[in-house]
């Protein structure tokens, strides 16, 4: 398990080292348990964000965690609000397994003040070799950019 985190964390730093970084996102993830995460928001280009993040479940005893690395494809809807589609992989660990997967979904940023922002994103998690652990979500989160 260490190696596979290892690995994880440096394909994500190595992918953005070279791209600005946006912004420190901080979320809670609402689905069947409940979970709390960080993450960074890195631009690649004008329209496309890259946006890893780490994520702990707290699920009575079995806790989990993910590392979701999403791709956004950013489309302004005025002076403060945008809308993006999703896509990216997951590893997701809990007690008993590891496997790996791949997140679709769909998100809303509004930039409240200044720095300060806050999104909200729907998400279907799919895992490999998994059944019964899919899981759609909810994300509630604020963000401060650069």
């Amino acid at each position: 398990m260490k190696k596979i985190f290892l690995t994880v964390m440096t394909c994500v730093m190595a992918m953005t080292a070279s791209a600005q970084v946006k912004s420190v996102d901080f979320k809670a993830n609402l689905r069947g348990d409940f979970g709390l995460g960080v993450g960074i928001t890195t631009a690649l280009n004008e329209k496309i964000d890259f946006a890893p993040s780490f994520n702990y479940y707290f699920n009575d005893g079995h806790d989990s965690f993910t590392i979701d690395g999403d791709f956004h494809y950013n489309f302004p809807l005025g002076n403060s609000f945008s809308a993006y589609p999703m896509v990216g992989a997951v590893l997701f660990h809990a007690k008993d397994f590891t496997k790996f997967g791949l997140n679709a979904g769909a998100g809303l940023n509004y930039d409240v003040k200044g720095k300060i922002g806050v999104f909200a994103e729907a998400k279907y998690q799919f895992l490999f070799d998994a059944k019964g652990a899919d899981d759609t979500f909810l994300t509630l989160g604020v963000h401060y950019s650069f």
